[in-house]
């Protein structure tokens, strides 16, 4: 069973998540160095053994709290390598766009491409490429039993679940009613539209986790998601 724990971090409120099963855990993207005490004191408080730290992609709202947690849990640092170059200069955008600069983010320990999985406690989970929002977007996939909840940054903790239906947590390609950004430098809409596509092919009741925003689900992205639909129909993004 996978417990998913998520947490808002910085000035853009990136989704930072703890997934964790059986005394491991992974986090995939600890988007601010100045916050990711919280995650650190969670796997400190649990005797959390984190094997590895991924990064969805390389923009700085992702990676920049990657130094510290790395630091301080000694666990590798995973990213796609198309994202690599982005990663290394998420300090300097960080302080390009909001006036702070964080510490460098370290080379990548790993080099994660399709079709990798990644163990924690026994589940498994897989690696999607899905780029369009950078070169080296990708969705990190889980069809296992999982436990879910909130951990916000003011310590309070929200009502949790279990269930077993499949979960995804897809960076900044897809979002609860809409889609991650094909404007930036390094992105591309005819990639979003075929990354869509594939997240659209996982099980309807997958339970989406993305980048920025609540969780929702597949299914329901699928009803009501209008650039979802416009990708699944052919259209332009």
């Amino acid at each position: 069973m996978l417990e998913v724990a998520r947490w808002t971090l910085g000035p853009l409120r990136s989704n930072c998540y703890l997934v964790s099963s059986g005394g491991e855990a992974i986090i995939i993207d600890p988007g601010w160095h100045e916050d990711v005490g919280v995650v650190l004191d969670e796997v400190k408080r649990r005797g959390l053994k984190v094997k590895i730290i991924i990064a969805t992609h390389g923009h700085f709202d992702h990676v920049v709290g990657v130094p510290i947690v790395k630091r301080e849990l000694s666990a590798p640092f995973a990213i796609h390598g198309a994202d690599v170059d982005i990663a290394r200069r998420a300090h300097r955008s960080a302080y390009r766009y909001l006036g702070v600069e964080p510490p460098e983010v370290p080379e990548p320990d790993m080099l994660l491409k399709e079709g990798d999985t990644v163990e924690v406690g026994g589940a498994k989970l897989r690696v999607l490429e899905t780029p369009g929002h950078t070169p080296g977007s990708i969705t990190i996939v889980g069809e296992v039993e999982a436990f879910t909840g909130d951990l916000l940054m003011e310590a309070y903790r929200a009502l949790s679940k279990t269930y077993t239906e499949p979960i995804a947590f897809t960076g900044d390609t897809l979002f609860k009613g809409t889609i991650g950004r094909v404007d930036l430098p390094g992105s591309s809409p005819k990639q979003m539209i075929e990354s869509l596509r594939k997240i659209a092919r996982l099980n309807p009741r997958t339970t989406i986790y993305p980048g920025h925003g609540p969780p929702t689900t597949l299914d329901e992205e699928l009803e009501n998601n209008q650039y979802l639909k416009v990708a699944l129909e052919g259209g332009e993004i």
